[in-house]
């Protein structure tokens, strides 16, 4: 009975090289603080928070001086769009930026 053999590495000394700086790399690495979590958690929250505030606070103002228009919910939703788009760029950032070091 014939028993296949395992195909060989070609390249074995390059391969342990590659493992070998994989190794290094992840020994060099921080840990990640669990703290780090709730700081981008709340990062991303106010990023959201404050332009909508300043957008309802606004809106507010405009609907006591020009009547005939609903400038709260405009400006609440256009609050929305910005603070979500902010919060996606710091976190797009922040997880870029972690994944490089």
């Amino acid at each position: 009975m014939d028993k296949e053999e395992p195909p060989k590495k070609k390249n074995f000394r390059e391969e342990a090289i590659k493992k070998e700086a994989r190794k290094l790399k992840a020994r060099s690495k921080k840990e990640v603080n669990p703290w780090w979590g709730f700081s981008l958690f709340g990062l991303v929250g106010w990023a959201v928070v404050i332009p909508v505030l300043i957008g309802i606070f606004v809106g507010m103002f405009l609907d006591h001086r020009y009547a005939g228009h609903s400038w709260t919910i405009s400006l609440l939703l256009a609050g929305i769009c910005v603070g979500v788009i902010l919060a996606f760029y710091l976190l797009a950032r922040e997880l870029f930026k972690n994944k490089d070091e």
